[in-house]
């Protein structure tokens, strides 16, 4: 973990310079070490993944997996871009990018709620 604050302080580092600088690379700067630290989040998070994968496999959340899967990298991608925007003064663009991300998952969510519903359908039944 030290390493990867010590990356994120050496990009600081390098992009306080340049813009003491005023250079126009110090966003550039900023957006490669911002992937290069999301790259080893994603990968540090895939053996995670992989044991939960495993241990839902045979059970009825095995279905639910798929769809909290894509709601976390819609997550990750749109928090990931919209620090982007805001870090190049776009907070109007970000704010818009969040609330598009928000209506995906909620996309994407549809079908539980109609599952949801059966299944208290069933047990208002019984």
């Amino acid at each position: 973990m030290i390493k990867y604050c010590a990356v994120a302080l050496c990009a600081l580092a390098a992009i306080l310079f340049m813009r003491s600088g005023k250079s126009d690379f110090a966003g550039f700067v900023g957006i490669a070490a911002s992937a290069i630290l999301l790259g080893t989040a994603i990968l540090t998070s895939v053996p995670v993944f992989e044991y939960v994968t495993d241990a839902v496999s045979g059970t009825v959340f095995g279905t639910y997996l798929d769809t909290l899967t894509k709601a976390i990298g819609i997550t990750v991608c749109v928090q990931f871009v919209s620090e982007i925007c805001r870090d190049a003064g776009e907070n109007s663009l970000a704010s818009k990018l969040e609330l598009v991300g928000k209506a995906e998952i909620l996309l994407l969510c549809v079908p539980l709620v109609g599952e949801l519903m059966g299944l208290a359908a069933e047990i208002l039944e019984i």
